[in-house]
């Protein structure tokens, strides 16, 4: 069943996705990154979204610590835990894993630094945690475009925002309209 569900979920992305342009490594990435709703269920949406960030490669830090979490195996069991920071740094997350952050409250701070797999789409899913999200850093991820930075706009609720080494950023002007969508926020740009 797992097995058909990941293949029907590969398929899905495959049809409105331009394939041509995407590696093996890429559909392994889009199953890993599946989501799972009966997982949240029973683990709550906090340490379901743990789950799949740690199975991906990236860390995340509870509200009550100071430290990250970067061990599968050392996540904490019960409702009593929410995630408050992410750290993705090299990770293997993708847009196809962010309905994972619905229900995650207390997210303030993400950082999206050299991930091969986040993209446009991925800025857009951001939203998600608009109500919760303080502080983002997108730095190096290759492909992000002024058309993702642009969905950033919908998170007004962020005070710091680093973007930094967009390679697929077509030129500085993002910069001038994020600052003027996001008056609030203090924005560093390339």
């Amino acid at each position: 069943m797992l097995l058909y569900t990941s293949i029907r979920l590969a398929s899905n992305v495959f049809k409105s996705t331009n394939y041509q342009t995407k590696s093996f490594f890429y559909w392994l990435t889009v199953i890993f990154n599946r989501v799972d709703a009966d997982r949240i269920k029973e683990l709550g949406p906090d340490l379901a979204c743990a789950q799949w960030l740690l199975r991906n490669g990236a860390a995340v830090r509870w509200t009550n610590s100071k430290e990250l979490t970067t061990d599968y195996n050392k996540l904490p069991s019960g409702n009593s835990y929410y995630i408050e920071a992410v750290d993705a740094t090299d990770s293997g997350i993708c847009h196809v894993g962010f309905p994972h952050f619905k229900g995650c409250n207390y997210i303030k701070e993400v950082k999206l630094i050299n991930c091969v797999y986040i993209d446009n789409e991925a800025m857009e899913a951001l939203s998600i945690l608009k109500n919760s999200l303080t502080h983002l850093e997108v730095i190096g991820c290759k492909s992000v475009e002024n058309e993702g930075l642009r969905k950033l706009k919908r998170l007004i609720n962020l005070e710091t925002l680093k973007i930094k080494e967009l390679p697929a950023v077509a030129d500085n002007s993002i910069c001038k309209e994020l600052n003027e969508a996001l008056p609030k926020c203090k924005i560093t740009c390339f």
